[in-house]
């Protein structure tokens, strides 16, 4: 399967080298930029730049479980201890375990990060205990809440946090300037993203219209475009069964015209992932080709990329609450060559608005059509 990991010194800019290299050894510091900079390359060359240093307690800590897979596949490529990566709930549960603070998780996993973040800080509030980690390098940083970054803080005597607030699709109350804070100061601001195109990164833009709070990114992109064009484009189908057979349909193709290479579908809803996951189990496609096909929820790609991208139940995007928008321009950024977008009955309009950019302007109607022709000019 082809890496999304770099592979030699070459692969590296300026600016992802001062990240890696360019802050001594005991500062803790943010690394910000836009979807394919390189943040989590970035985390994993960090750590691994430590542990030369002789800084060996160290965690890899993701948001989510497919997140920690994906940097798991990264260390073993960087040669790195695969047990460093961990979600922030798994970090939390063992270092209540390790303190004998009882608690009782239910399943539902806001309501668990909030009860297991709460406790630790009680823990802490009462009884002061130095840091137990030498370092924590803490992917999507933006989606934490003040009390899970004060957490990482107290816990570790080095803190390097890498954050986009343009993905931020989990509903948290972060206080502005606090990662900078806990950062003591110190930024890498990654100034170029290398993984989705040209068009990709447009239609994304247009999600997300305030240029003052969300960065255009088009202008950054290092993508080869002239060689490899990118595109992306919404289809309309009868049911979430014909969607998900176009998808398989496409996939076929897809897997031929790019050996190797991971292919991603999203949905919305967990129930939709099971629905597609049900499909391909039963398809014709053959062990090394499924496991070449990656598919997630919309909040569980974060920190994925893939060569292509189908995101399929895109009708249920309205359902999704305040970050929909933000939720689908993550999605949409997986995406390196192509994005494909699927629904059944109908899409929010901010979704035909933000691709209305890669179509030519429609022409003036008459204005007889505005009454129905019934009075068009003659």
């Amino acid at each position: 399967m082809t890496s999304a990991f770099w592979i030699g010194e070459g692969d590296l800019d300026e600016f992802q080298v001062d990240a890696v290299k360019g802050i001594p050894e005991d500062a803790s510091f943010m690394i910000t930029g836009p979807a394919g900079s390189g943040k989590t390359n970035i985390l994993l060359l960090r750590s691994k730049w430590l542990i030369y240093k002789a800084v060996s307690n160290i965690k890899i800590v993701s948001f989510t479980s497919s997140l920690k897979d994906f940097i798991k596949i990264g260390s073993g490529q960087y040669g790195l201890p695969v047990e460093n990566s961990c979600t922030a709930m798994y970090l939390f549960r063992e270092f209540l375990n390790e303190y004998d603070v009882p608690f009782e998780t239910i399943g539902n996993f806001e309501e668990d990060r909030a009860m297991l973040s709460g406790k630790i800080s009680s823990l802490l509030a009462d009884n002061p205990i130095d840091p137990i980690y030498e370092a924590l390098l803490i992917d999507e940083a933006q989606d934490y809440s003040d009390t899970e970054l004060h957490i990482f803080r107290a816990l570790a005597q080095r803190l390097i946090l890498a954050c986009d607030s343009r993905q931020s699709i989990y509903r948290v109350a972060q206080t502005q300037g606090l990662i900078e804070k806990l950062a003591e100061g110190n930024r890498v601001d990654l100034k170029y993203h290398y993984r989705s195109g040209y068009n990709i990164c447009r239609v994304a833009e247009g999600l997300l219209m305030d240029k003052v709070t969300y960065p255009r990114i088009s202008g950054s992109s290092k993508y080869d475009e002239k060689s490899k064009p990118s595109s992306i484009i919404i289809k309309s189908y009868d049911s979430l069964q014909d969607q998900i057979t176009a998808i398989l349909d496409c996939l076929k193709g897809e897997l031929e015209l790019y050996p190797g290479e991971r292919l991603g579908v999203l949905f919305p809803k967990n129930i939709q992932v099971a629905e597609f996951q049900n499909k391909l189990a039963a398809s014709a496609f053959d062990q090394e080709q499924r496991e070449n096909i990656c598919c997630f929820t919309l909040h569980a790609s974060k920190g994925w990329e893939f060569t292509s991208v189908h995101i399929g139940g895109c009708e249920l995007l309205s359902k999704m609450g305040a970050v929909q928008k933000r939720l689908i321009y993550t999605g949409i950024l997986r995406g390196k060559t192509s994005v494909n977008l699927y629904y059944s009955g109908n899409v929010p309009g901010y979704i035909d608005s933000a691709l209305r950019v890669l179509s030519p302007p429609p022409s003036d109607p008459s204005f007889g059509s505005l009454f129905g022709d019934q009075n068009a000019d003659s």
